[in-house]
């Protein structure tokens, strides 16, 4: 439950940017937040999902807890799309040799969103996986 919030929280952080180094200093010029694109939305509701299936899934079944690797997968795929179509950032890469490099950089939103929806699927997993009662022998 707490891992799928966490998952749709990483929507709100800035998944894509244009970093500046001038000589040792590094800067931050644009940032484009996970909610600015379609798969942002994914993982956010991917996650609500994936923690309601954990909440229904403490007092019901681990089956429904395990039905949380579909949000997590879903939300690892809109990651994964999220690249494909990189928001004309692309061509903005420009360097002056020893004085500026200006290019385009994934940031740490979308790795948070990536860890969480694997974090979200393995512990999916896991409840698939738990203990098993042996049959009565009686």
């Amino acid at each position: 439950m707490i891992a799928g919030l966490g998952l749709a929280m990483t929507g709100v952080l800035p998944w894509f940017g244009i970093s500046a180094t001038f000589g040792v200093v590094n800067a931050d010029l644009t940032a484009v937040h996970g909610t600015e694109d379609a798969a942002g939305w994914w993982v956010m509701g991917s996650g609500v999902v994936a923690a309601g299936l954990g909440a229904l899934g403490i007092s019901r079944s681990r089956i429904i807890t395990g039905l949380a690797i579909l949000p997590g997968a879903v939300a690892a795929f809109s990651l994964a799309m999220f690249l494909t179509r990189p928001h004309g950032f692309d061509r903005l890469s420009m360097a002056i040799p020893g004085l500026v490099s200006v290019e385009p950089t994934i940031m740490y939103g979308w790795f948070a969103g990536l860890g969480a929806s694997i974090v979200v699927a393995a512990l999916a997993c896991l409840a698939l996986m738990g203990r098993r009662q042996p049959p009565d022998q009686s």
